[in-house]
């Protein structure tokens, strides 16, 4: 909030926005960065490890070499995006508050006062918001086909989205060819992996909620169907070897489970009392179950109820960029700020980045998916 020097002063609010998953934030270490620079492509590459080398001892008379590395190559492709943006101080200030901007020909330049400087600064540090947040939106729902049944049905008009927020996300999420981390995992699913069809009961699920009797079963059926590698990574203390996101509905169903069974523990009370000790964050089997917010606010904007639990490695998930470690992704992106000196454009002004953007899914025998969808 500021206060801008006026006769009767007016108070400014910054409208209410949540800030997404701040991806380079990586507490847990979901996700792993590799930067491209301009060749345009992430390339991982791993050494297998040689298997069963051992043998019978044969003396000196017999050679048998055994087991073979190899360095297995893939590749993520990055597409290049871009944000262009323009303001006019007209648009931003409106006739009531003329009197924050300078005088004469100085009105139409927002820069020419401290208050019209002040509201711009507040407007840009929004813009750094809203990038932010729609590289957290491509990275992870890009190409998601239930966009367009969304689109065909008209389930999102339920979710109080205006027709032209609608078409911009459309725009964004389906015509930039990124495929994102939700997308690929129901590929897996769609090709029959089985550590991806791990079934979330219909009986299970009613609306956004989940009303299961016994979450726990749902945890303990997602790290069965783990394959044998990540089985035993999963078995090892110390560091935890996984990381298990949930969609809202199953994260309170577990918290709810946790109080109502375990209350005459003081842990247990506390959680009632205070709530999760990192909010929005619990344990299980000494695996973090994380609560995935953003999940529900894709499910609002497109009218459904996505019911999913995504257990993984730490590093799977990777976002590769020709900006190192997205370090900028709430600071603009490399944001190129221009106000126009032609009499013609009235102290507009003019905004632009642009960058390579790409997701993949580092090694699926890593991941394992559990989840349902419920449409109108």
């Amino acid at each position: 909030m500021f206060e801008m020097n006026l006769e009767a002063a007016t108070a400014f609010y910054q409208e209410v926005a949540l800030k997404k998953t701040a991806l380079t934030m990586n507490d847990l270490g979901v996700y792993s960065f590799i930067p491209v620079g301009r060749f345009g492509k992430a390339r991982m590459n791993s050494l297998s490890v040689p298997k069963h080398l051992l043998q019978a001892r044969t003396g000196c008379l017999t050679w048998n070499p055994k087991g073979r590395s190899y360095l297995q190559a893939d590749e993520i492709d990055t597409v290049p995006v871009e944000y262009d943006g323009e303001q006019c101080p007209d648009g931003l200030i409106g006739e009531c508050l003329e009197r924050v901007l300078g005088t004469g020909n100085q009105v139409t330049d927002i820069f020419a006062t401290p208050e019209g400087t002040a509201f711009f600064q507040q407007a840009i540090e929004n813009i750094f918001l809203g990038i932010g947040n729609s590289i957290y939106d491509l990275v992870s729902f890009g190409q998601d086909s239930l966009i367009t049944s969304s689109d065909t049905g008209g389930w999102w008009n339920t979710a109080g989205v205006t027709t032209e927020e609608w078409a911009d996300f459309k725009d964004q999420q389906l015509n930039i060819a990124l495929k994102g981390h939700i997308p690929l995992i129901e590929e897996a699913k769609t090709a029959g992996l089985s550590n991806f069809t791990v079934d979330v009961p219909s009986g299970d699920v009613s609306g956004a909620t989940y009303t299961g009797s016994d979450v726990t079963s749902l945890f303990d059926s997602v790290i069965d169907a783990a394959p044998a590698k990540f089985r035993t990574m999963l078995k090892r203390r110390g560091e935890w070897g996984a990381v298990m996101l949930v969609s809202k509905g199953i994260f309170d169903a577990y918290k709810d489970y946790i109080i109502a069974n375990f209350n005459q523990i003081p842990d247990a009370y506390m959680l009632l009392i205070e709530g999760e000790t990192v909010r929005g964050a619990l344990m299980y089997d000494g695996i973090p179950v994380v609560c995935a917010d953003e999940w529900t606010e894709h499910d609002e904007m497109l009218g459904v109820n996505t019911h999913r639990i995504v257990l993984t490695a730490p590093g799977n998930m990777v976002v590769a960029s020709d900006l190192p470690g997205l370090d900028g992704q709430f600071s603009g992106m490399g944001l190129r700020i221009e106000q126009s000196t032609l009499l013609r454009e009235k102290g507009r002004t003019y905004m632009h980045t642009t960058f390579r953007l790409g997701a993949g899914i580092a090694d699926t025998d890593f991941m394992v998916n559990a989840s349902r969808i419920l449409t109108p």
